[in-house]
């Protein structure tokens, strides 16, 4: 790799290893979605029946096996990195994961109501919220492409969740717009406000620590996270609310089979490679070539869960191309790109 980067510069290879993390994250959502099929099945409900404790239980859950075998990987394959971690590069992996943690726990617990490719659309608002929240919280006057991409963003999200449609008498609001918009949507969207957190903690870590070194302290903070909460919140699920049954699905060899992918592939392979990569272009760079992982999402949706429901057992229809979903991601990722638009000199 360093003899790559000598090569081709440091800035060019980083682009490269970030399409790869955006591949491996696109992987993560059809995953994901066919693991809370399985949480379905195992406790014999429908799609429409689980309740909203079942749900958060079933996130919790997911988060906490995927990021405790992510650290023993990590541990495994990067020992060296965790040796010498500092106390700084701890505390602020923790401070990541636990805005990472947040982030995750609202898409995941969504991306069992919604299907992948719309919650991966959603969540790349992410590029959108960076550079807005970094002007908030700096208290900077927002500049003009910021205000364009919200407003571009806030039309292909009511064109992608069917707010709007269209037809011979133009553009209008749905009839059923009330129904169109769903709690899924709400969660993933306030999702990706936390991870634009975390993405901004990542910029301004990994420029002062070893990018590296701060992803154990995120696989940690998140995997205890989700034990804390799932203790408190899954005997309140009236589904299943003894340990038993939780239990029970984790020995099953096909749920493990998608969890060791997520752990591995789409956890400590991406993030790692993130961390490592990120610092060495701007974060509006690193936000432009992030707008890739819907589109990369949308395309695991449609090709991968006929394979995914011969390996897992469960019914998991391919996504289709729609027009609404085409024409509002189509609007959602240039809006990405104007918010992330360089300042001028």
């Amino acid at each position: 790799m360093d003899r790559l980067m000598r090569r081709r510069g440091p800035e060019t290879v980083a682009v490269g290893v970030l399409v790869v993390v955006n591949i491996l994250w696109g992987l993560s959502f059809p995953l994901t979605k066919t693991l809370s099929l399985q949480i379905d099945q195992h406790f014999g409900i429908g799609p429409e029946g689980a309740s909203s404790l079942l749900r958060v239980s079933g996130a919790l859950w997911l988060i906490l096996l995927r990021f405790s075998v992510a650290l023993l990987v990590f541990s495994l394959c990067f020992h060296r990195v965790i040796r010498r971690a500092s106390a700084a590069e701890w505390k602020a992996g923790l401070q990541i994961g636990t805005l990472f943690f947040i982030g995750l726990v609202l898409q995941v617990t969504a991306l069992a109501t919604i299907p992948a490719s719309r919650s991966g659309f959603l969540t790349s608002l992410v590029a959108v919220f960076t550079p807005l929240m970094t002007a908030i919280l700096l208290r900077m006057r927002l500049r003009l492409p910021i205000v364009l991409g919200v407003s571009v963003a806030l039309v292909g999200v009511s064109v992608l969740t069917g707010l709007v449609e269209w037809g011979d008498s133009g553009v209008r609001i749905a009839e059923d717009a009330w129904q169109a918009w769903t709690w899924g949507d709400t969660l993933t969207t306030l999702g990706a406000v936390f991870f634009a957190g975390q993405i901004m903690l990542v910029d301004h870590y990994g420029k002062r620590l070893n990018g590296a070194a701060l992803t154990p302290g995120m696989f940690a903070s998140t995997a205890l996270l989700a034990a804390i909460s799932f203790a408190f919140v899954h005997p309140l699920a009236p589904e299943a609310a003894t340990s038993a049954g939780w239990l029970a699905l984790a020995s099953q060899p096909r749920f493990w089979g998608l969890i060791l992918m997520l752990s591995i592939f789409s956890s400590v392979l991406a993030f790692s490679l993130m961390n490592s990569f990120q610092h060495y272009i701007s974060a509006s760079q690193a936000g432009i070539v992030y707008t890739l992982e819907p589109v990369c999402a949308s395309t695991a949706a449609m090709l991968l869960p006929g394979w995914l429901s011969l390996a897992a057992g469960v019914n998991y229809e391919p996504e289709q191309l729609s027009l609404s979903m085409l024409a509002g991601g189509a609007l959602i990722v240039a809006a990405n790109l104007i918010s992330l638009w360089p300042a001028a000199p």
